[in-house]
């Protein structure tokens, strides 16, 4: 007899604890799926094994049996990575399980095999057999057996002769699995590599050496734009292959998956490259997850989920654009990737690579004190300058007279790159044609019934949308509060700036790149196809087109607001406003001349926006880095956000002041200056739930305690009191809003 801990596919909030069965079957294992009676009624539930035992200490007699097993569905990994991620944020097992489970479905087709070659044979040789059935025997001696789809598309063959054929007997079916293979279209980028340059060969070396020592070893590659990093990434990948090992690269938006997949399908066996990311279908997904643990692929490409792929023997993890705040999951589990990725490579005993421009403060401060070796590479990879930047001061533009979004300096470079046929990217982190629709009459702005907030005009919808809920609304022609005509939109987007800059530079070909124009399924490599082959003038796009582009006829970079993250209630707001402009200017003079950026501004006094420009990380580092540590943010201590929902926002409100009094009773160390709230949220409304906010400062070390205290009181919370407030914990969240 067994004794097992598994972790049930539970919802509630108060059962998400390990469960003690007894198990008959002495051959179960961690990973295995299980079910299994639960409660009162011993209804049948899911579950998976966390923990074997000989022995127990709950008496046996009182302990239910397992109804059954089945093959292991997770891994031992998965099992650690899974307890990882509820230790760290607290999440649900059943959220952080199904991280490593793929949706999606094995999809099969029908094939069809000649049943006895020598009757086949003779059926050919009799005149009187049928036509077209001859064809398709014919087809199936030379080639062996096929698909009947392939049967109909290459060799014209209708199906009633095919079902006529078998019919006779003379052809049998059967069925085989069907292999989806995501971004198919796209081609291999084998671009000419000349060498490692001696700063690329000094950080290889080092990244090698650990390789050999198979022993985890983490670094952190601060290169600025055009580096090289992704070619000691892939030197990194083919390290590993050479040993035998696996690699996960990662990279922080899945329009950058497309760009290197081209790179390395071209650099490697296209079938050893591996994709995984959210916006594949279930069925591609499931594929690729299948070829990934059957060890057919030997490299996975992704994003933010492809950090879980089922990689065995695991050599190397690359994070790319490491500081990215997409790394951090919105939704339950709220992990972060690099932690995720570290633990991994930890576990397997690998070398975690993470890279960037603009590294995040916590990185470049564990390299600063040798957590993280740091790996310098201050040249870009063909020896062209930095592009030049230029500051404009918008509030002398408005001075001036110039009420355009385009500062005279930005249109007048834009002009001289057109004629010298040369790429434009604008950058402006804000979709849509308009930031609001208001009244100019009586005030009246037009908002989210089921979240308050004002809505986004979208032109080419002639709609005003929700951006946190996704409704949209018709545009009154009249002010439903004064009656008055004069309701129009304001502000800029996307969408505004592409229609400017069309009117602007009629003879541009012109393309924009958001997530509106990203939706539909291959969107986002057909726009960047256009522009890479040089077919489209000026990309205008948000921070999708700042982030990791690499283009070499790409001379002027335009970022029209970029203060535009700056005054916005969060402690990371400086730093993303920094690495905004940098990485958007990094996209520019990467090919044989230097490139120009204009940043556009209402505040070029700041640090950030005055680092930014001149890619000044260091500058930018010791500024920030005296305010972290004053304020006891990151990394000197832990931001722990505490959310509570509830369609009457006096219950949200009054959950969290409770959940606030009893924290403060319950942990001795923790000082009411150290929590804030709880207060509305940044967005105070979302989907007709009010949101309230408890934010909590800990700045006592290792927060591990702290957070199971936090977690036992949830738990409590929802089993005792407000069982209908929902209560969400993020650790160190890269938004507070």
């Amino acid at each position: 007899m067994k004794y097992i801990q598994a972790a049930l596919d539970n919802k509630a909030a108060a059962t998400n604890i390990l469960y003690t069965y007894a198990c008959p079957d002495d051959g179960v294992r961690v990973g295995d799926a299980v079910r299994v009676p639960f409660g009162n009624g011993n209804r049948t539930r899911a579950g998976v094994v966390f923990r074997v035992s000989d022995t127990t200490e709950i008496d046996p007699a009182k302990l239910k049996s397992v109804a059954g097993r089945t093959e292991a569905l997770l891994t031992e990994e998965d099992v650690h990575l899974c307890e990882e991620m509820k230790r760290r944020y607290l999440c649900r097992y059943t959220d952080a399980i199904r991280c490593f489970i793929p949706p999606g479905f094995r999809k099969f087709q029908d094939q069809l095999t000649i049943a006895d070659p020598e009757e086949a044979r003779a059926f050919l040789e009799n005149p009187k057999s049928p036509r077209r059935q001859r064809e398709l025997t014919e087809v199936l001696l030379q080639n062996g057996p096929a698909l009947k789809s392939d049967l109909k598309r290459l060799f014209g063959i209708d199906y009633s002769v095919m079902a006529a054929a078998e019919k006779k007997g003379l052809v049998s079916r059967g069925a085989v699995e069907k292999q989806r293979r995501p971004h198919a279209a796209v081609l291999p980028d084998r671009e000419g590599f000349d060498g490692l340059t001696a700063e690329q060969e000094a950080a290889f070396g080092q990244i090698r050496k650990a390789m050999e020592e198979e022993r985890y070893r983490g670094f952190l590659i601060h290169g600025v734009t055009g580096s090289g990093k992704t070619r000691l990434y892939m030197e990194a990948v083919r390290e590993a292959l050479l040993k035998g090992k696996t690699a996960i690269v990662l990279v922080p938006e899945i329009s950058l998956t497309i760009q290197a997949i081209e790179k390395f399908r071209g650099e490697f066996d296209p079938e050893l490259v591996a994709v995984l990311h959210s916006r594949l279908s279930d069925g591609e997904r499931f594929d690729e997850w299948q070829r990934i643990r059957r060890g057919d692929a030997r490299i996975v490409l992704g994003a933010r989920s492809a950090v879980f792929a089922p990689v065995k023997d695991l050599g190397v993890i690359v994070v790319d654009e490491e500081h990215e705040s997409s790394y951090k999951a919105d939704n339950p589990p709220k992990y972060d990737t690099r932690e995720m990725a570290e633990e991994r490579a930890k576990y397997n005993k690998a070398v975690l690579i993470m890279g960037s421009a603009t590294p995040s403060v916590e990185n470049y401060y564990r390299s600063e004190t040798g957590e993280l070796k740091r790996l310098e590479l201050k040249k870009r990879y063909n020896e062209v300058l930095l592009p030049r930047v230029e500051i404009a001061d918008m509030r002398e533009e408005l001075g001036r007279g110039n009420r355009s979004v385009f500062s005279v300096s930005l249109f007048r470079q834009i002009r001289e790159s057109l004629d010298n046929r040369r790429q434009v990217i604008l950058f402006l982190n804000r979709r849509g044609y308009a930031s609001f629709v208001s009244c100019r009459n009586c005030g009246y702005v037009m908002t989210c019934p089921e979240c308050g907030l004002s809505l986004t005009y979208h032109k080419a919808e002639n709609a005003a949308v929700c951006h946190y809920c996704g409704r949209k609304f018709r545009v009154p022609r009249q002010c439903p509060e004064c009656g008055s005509r004069y309701i129009k939109e304001f502000g800029t987007g996307t969408e505004k700036i592409e229609e400017l800059t069309r009117k602007l530079f009629p003879e541009a070909k012109v393309a924009r790149l958001d997530l509106d124009t990203t939706r539909q399924k291959g969107s986002a490599e057909r726009i960047l196809g256009a522009f890479k082959a040089k077919e489209t003038d000026i990309l205008i796009g948000t921070q999708l087109v700042a982030k990791g582009l690499d283009y070499d006829n790409v001379h002027l970079v335009g970022i029209l607001a970029a203060d535009i993250s700056l005054h916005i209630p969060d402690h990371r707001a400086p730093e993303n406003t920094f690495q905004l402009i940098t990485q958007a200017g990094g996209r520019a003079g990467r090919g044989d001349l230097q490139g120009s950026v204009v940043v556009q501004t209402y505040s070029p006094e700041h640090y950030a926006v005055r680092c930014g420009a001149a890619a000044d990380y260091r500058a930018f580092y010791e500024s920030e880095i005296r305010i972290r540590r004053a304020m006891h943010y990151p990394p000197f201590g832990d931001v722990i956000v505490l959310t509570f929902l509830h369609e009457d926002g006096e219950k949200a409100e009054n959950c969290g002041r409770e959940f606030a009094e009893e924290l403060l009773r319950n942990c001795p160390g923790l000082a009411s200056e150290d929590l804030l709230g709880p207060r509305p949220t940044h967005i105070p409304k979302i989907r007709g739930r009010y949101r309230y906010q408890v934010l909590i400062k800990y700045k006592g070390g290792e927060p591990q305690g702290f957070l199971a205290e936090l977690d036992a009181l949830r738990m409590r919370f929802a089993a005792e009191k407000h069982r209908d407030v929902s209560i969400g914990i993020d650790v160190n969240p890269y938004s507070l809003t």
